[in-house]
């Protein structure tokens, strides 16, 4: 699969200004810090699967930008993104 298509939510889920989006999910993500207490480092070693949420950024941005700075990605060559439509929306 190659090229790119329109982004559909632009403007209602999530800004259709490329400058703020970028701020804002930079924001999410230098939020997350990189060492818990009793956890240890983030992304934890072998961490390789998450489940993150996917509404718009303003509802779950703060949570997925915890589940993808989780996962470690140095030893993986290719990942996918599975996303689960509510079978009303078909």
């Amino acid at each position: 699969m190659s090229g790119s298509r329109p982004a559909s939510h632009a403007g209602s889920w999530y800004t259709d200004e490329r400058d703020t989006l970028d701020r804002e999910l930079s924001g999410y993500l230098s939020n997350v810090p990189s060492n818990i207490d009793g956890v240890g480092e983030i992304p934890p070693t072998g961490a390789r699967i998450i489940i993150a949420p996917h509404a718009g950024y303003s509802y779950s941005g703060p949570a997925a930008a915890w589940a993808y700075k989780s996962l470690n990605l140095s030893n993986v060559y290719v990942y996918y993104t599975l996303i689960s439509i509510p079978k009303t929306l078909v």
